[in-house]
């Protein structure tokens, strides 16, 4: 393991188990879940997993990698992207307690949903315009 490296994952390790630590403290104590802490968490998740997979946080530039990294990054994208998507359908179903599309109450949420649905397609749609 690169000094890169263990010191990206040593600093993501940092981040989570501090501001974790501190969200179960508030938690616990006030009876509070803090939105920033769960961001700051989730950043640091996400550089973890980053600092793992390439070995730093930023990750490696597109133009170093090489075929099969490429491919990772292709294949995980849209595993993501759908995944997300999943994910963002079952928060709005568990915060608003309902089954039926009429009885949904939380319109932004719908609509960042929609939004991120026809993203890729459009995305998608835009590059090959680029290359045709």
């Amino acid at each position: 393991m690169t000094v890169i490296k263990k010191v990206s994952v040593i600093g993501s390790l940092v981040i989570i188990i501090a501001v974790g630590g501190y969200g179960i403290f508030e938690w616990i104590t006030k009876e509070v879940i803090n939105a920033a802490t769960l961001f700051y968490v989730f950043l640091g998740i996400g550089f973890l997993f980053q600092s793992i997979t390439w070995g730093e946080v930023d990750g490696k530039h597109e133009s170093k990698k090489d075929e099969l990294e490429k491919h990772i990054t292709l294949v995980s994208s849209k595993i993501s992207y759908y995944l997300l998507i999943l994910l963002m359908i079952i928060v709005l179903a568990i915060s608003e307690r309902v089954t039926a599309m009429n009885d949904i109450r939380n319109i932004p949420l719908v609509i960042v949903i929609g939004l991120a649905w026809i993203t890729m397609p459009i995305t998608e749609f835009v590059v090959s315009k680029k290359y045709r």
